[in-house]
């Protein structure tokens, strides 16, 4: 029997530095122009960063990016990302469990651009001694990609009854990731879309506690291994770099797996007007809305996320579910959707009990 999951609290943090896509495309333009390519490919590339980087959208870097080259560079960027985000979530947590007499049972965190060692879960540890107790159960996900926070939230909610108090935590530092110096339209793609965030999920068994109780009712995970590993993948230079396995049929392949595992959660999601959809990119979101036959207010909140900070990988969805859960009125459920490597799909259905 399935022990009723609540999400009590959501924190959120704007790490990093501001970039504007505007400021982003003088800046590609010029580095595309260094590259060693023949005038027709290298004009090629600069209308595809030209439609990558279209509207007035932003997103949040760690310092300095721009200028990293070598491997030392991005693992040492990643790196300081990760403690400016675990010092900026560690301040927000403490804040908020002062005057509460609990610890948590389990960490989960989640990383799905970089790799760090020790791992988030004891960095936290460290800073938070009074709430992540020696016995305490430690999990890191890596490498898991955008649906990495939510598998970690499949996780808590199979947890047995005696994990009472579950902290969820997600750390993305994507724009460690650039590489300015590739010749590959996918990895510009990569470099024009993503940016850095960071959020936490208090998740406990008792609805009364925190400032919200959004129930997990429900997450069916679905994996495309056989028919979608290559879909999104890395790919290796001085670093990782964000690669597809087609980046002309991308949307069309990643709208065709999600739609299929939907049919399977028709009957719930259909019954169901809140949506808390992954921004993996502006054309998914509107050619997904279009075929599911969604109204551009259902999915007006990812629209919103993605123009603010881009697609920041597994930290998005929380985010996003965040601004819905705190407009949204008590008894109304809201459909997860978030999609990543491996080929996964995962649609889960959260109701606001308080």
């Amino acid at each position: 029997m399935d022990i009723p999951r609540y999400i009590n609290s959501i924190f959120t943090l704007e790490t990093g530095c501001f970039n504007s896509n505007a400021e982003l495309l003088h800046y590609y333009e010029a580095a595309i122009d260094r590259l060693s390519l023949g005038s027709e490919d290298k004009e090629k590339l600069h209308k595809a960063v030209r439609f990558f980087l279209v509207g007035q959208r932003t997103r949040r870097v760690v310092d300095g990016w721009l200028d990293f080259k070598s491997f030392q560079e991005k693992a040492c960027g990643f790196e300081r990302g990760v403690e400016e985000a675990i010092a900026g979530l560690v301040t927000q947590i403490s804040q908020a469990f002062a005057d509460k007499k609990i610890s948590f049972d389990a960490v989960i965190t989640v990383s799905a651009t970089g790799n760090i060692m020790p791992s988030i879960s004891y960095r936290l540890a460290h800073h938070l001694p009074h709430l992540i107790p020696a016995h305490c159960l430690m999990v890191d996900f890596g490498h898991v990609g955008c649906t990495g926070s939510v598998k970690a939230l499949n996780l808590a909610k199979s947890l047995t009854a005696n994990f009472k108090n579950i902290l969820l935590v997600t750390i993305e530092v994507p724009s460690t990731l650039a590489n300015l110096q590739s010749e590959k339209t996918d990895v510009w793609q990569g470099n024009c879309t993503f940016g850095d965030g960071a959020a936490a999920l208090w998740i406990s068994s008792d609805l009364e506690q925190g400032e919200m109780a959004l129930e997990l009712e429900q997450i069916h995970y679905t994996q495309k291994a056989v028919d979608g590993l290559e879909l999104i993948h890395w790919g290796y230079e001085n670093y990782y770099t964000f690669e597809l396995a087609d980046e002309t049929t991308f949307n069309r392949d990643v709208q065709a797996y999600v739609l299929e595992v939907l049919k399977h959660t028709e009957q719930t999601w259909r019954a169901n007007k809140q949506w808390c959809i992954h921004p993996a990119g502006i054309l998914l979101l509107l050619k997904l809305s279009k075929k599911l036959g969604l109204s551009r207010d259902a999915i007006a909140p990812s629209v919103a996320h993605y123009e603010k900070f881009s697609n920041m990988s597994s930290a998005s969805i929380m985010y996003i579910l965040k601004e819905i859960a705190n407009a949204e009125s008590a008894n109304q459920a809201i459909n997860l959707l978030t999609m990543g490597a491996g080929f996964n799909v995962i649609y889960g259905c959260l109701r606001k009990v308080r």
